[in-house]
């Protein structure tokens, strides 16, 4: 196996021109962050000469309140980047840089990387490997809107217009999104396709990939997409209420299983409908996330159907989901990583899929028809409701380190104060500056 300064060496060697390395990672608000560092010191990092150290709120500063901080604990912990450098991917968006994912270290920590959900997502894949022989990919469809610089959608004479049609999409729109996804190939990622959404909406889908390498390029692929569009002037936004009447965005999760039996694939998915209010907490982790928990978004009721956008969990295959219950404001390492503890216990205790398959729209079902389908139970339609569910989840707290679960729910907690104290707009406009 090579070394960190071998894999980097190699990489450069491979890509001459790179001048600045991102060494980036994900904060516990699901904000990018990032050091833009020269190669001569990134060779020393990798060598293990030097290490980059973090001030503790790169982690835990709600966005409610930035730059405000407020005290979870009167111990200052020291915080250390640790850039995996198998990660390492060309920036196609911006010449001369690369970037590459790392995880977050604690100096003098009891436990290693207790505190990172990157570390987390790479636990849960080798206990997928481990105990159930299983492998998992992962693909994400982005959705996002264009605005202008006054935070308003833009509004072309090519409008977009409504779903899968081409209207939108025969102009200036078109030439920037065929300019995103050739800044994707040049990062090593590619798309499914891209097509309008609903009015006023994108969405671009990834190829599938192996879990960890998928949520790299998912993040990578969302920096590309606004740092291209702000080179014209204009913002793209993920976030889920973009404008307070028009479309909600969402960040929808496929997974794909390799090598696990009938019975264990329902016991897979009945360990993730099972906790689906704690998995809310992490996907949609924001205080105007709930929009969503409608019809044709994340749903009403907890279920699953085959191809039924009406319910957070789309059956596509016999092992093959999509989870429609995330946003652009999940840390995503955090979700993907409890989507697959939750699925793990599901396994481990041989959860029965007490839902079945429903194909109906779960809103024209009665109350009767519903339970006949398991659907007894409504999600979350508030982000306290879903960290409330997420609290009272003893399960959880056996899967998630104790410190890195605190800290979590600390900085939402604040959030939902914060953002409760704001109005509608001020909500928005917030959101828009960060997502």
């Amino acid at each position: 196996m090579s070394s960190d300064k071998e894999k980097l060496e190699e990489f450069l060697h491979m890509n001459k021109s790179i001048k600045y390395i991102r060494l980036q990672w994900i904060d516990y608000s699901g904000v990018l962050r990032a050091r833009f560092v020269p190669i001569a010191r990134c060779l020393r990092i990798a060598s293990g000469s030097e290490t980059t150290c973090l001030a503790q709120n790169s982690m835990i500063i709600p966005i409610s309140t930035a730059p405000r901080l407020f005290p979870i604990s009167d111990y200052h912990e020291i915080w250390i980047l640790r850039p995996d450098w198998s990660s390492l991917r060309r920036c196609g968006f911006k010449s001369g840089h690369a970037a590459a994912m790392s995880f977050v270290d604690q100096k003098d920590a009891k436990i290693r990387f207790d505190k990172c959900p990157r570390m987390l997502l790479v636990k849960a894949l080798e206990r997928l490997e481990n105990e159930w022989e299983a492998k998992v990919v992962l693909g994400f469809e982005i959705e996002f809107v264009l605005m202008d610089m006054l935070n308003n959608v833009i509004k072309p004479i090519d409008r977009l217009n409504g779903y899968s049609r081409t209207a939108g999409l025969r102009a200036g729109t078109l030439d920037l999104v065929e300019e995103i996804v050739d800044a994707l190939e040049q990062s090593s990622i590619n798309i499914h396709h891209f097509h309008a959404e609903v009015q006023d909406q994108l969405e671009i889908a990834l190829t599938p990939e192996p879990a960890l390498q998928a949520v790299d390029s998912l993040v990578l692929a969302q920096e590309a997409i606004r740092a291209i569009c702000v080179r014209r002037n204009l913002k793209a936004t993920m976030t889920p209420k973009p404008i307070l009447f028009g479309p909600s965005s969402g960040l929808h999760l496929h997974l794909s299983l390799n090598k696990l039996g009938r019975a264990s694939a329902d016991n897979f998915l009945a360990g993730v409908l099972n906790h689906m209010g704690s998995l809310c907490a992490f996907g949609m982790a924001n205080y105007d996330g709930y929009v969503r928990s409608t019809s044709d978004a994340t749903g009403v009721w907890i279920g699953f159907g085959t191809d039924n956008r009406d319910l957070p969990v789309r059956k596509i295959g016999d092992q093959h989901w999509e989870f429609r219950m995330m946003d652009s404001t999940a840390n995503p390492y955090l979700f993907a990583a409890a989507v697959l503890l939750a699925a793990l216990d599901g396994l481990g205790k041989k959860t029965k899929l007490v839902w079945k398959d429903c194909k109906f729209f779960p809103h024209l079902m009665d109350e009767r028809s519903r339970v006949e389908f398991g659907m007894d139970k409504s999600m979350p339609v508030t982000f306290k409701e879903a960290l409330d569910c997420l609290k009272s989840d003893a399960a959880v707290k056996t899967w998630i380190a104790e410190d890195l679960l605190k800290w979590f729910i600390s900085v939402k907690d604040k959030e939902v104060e914060e953002f409760g104290k704001m109005t509608d707009e001020q909500r928005r406009l917030r959101f828009l500056e960060y997502f």
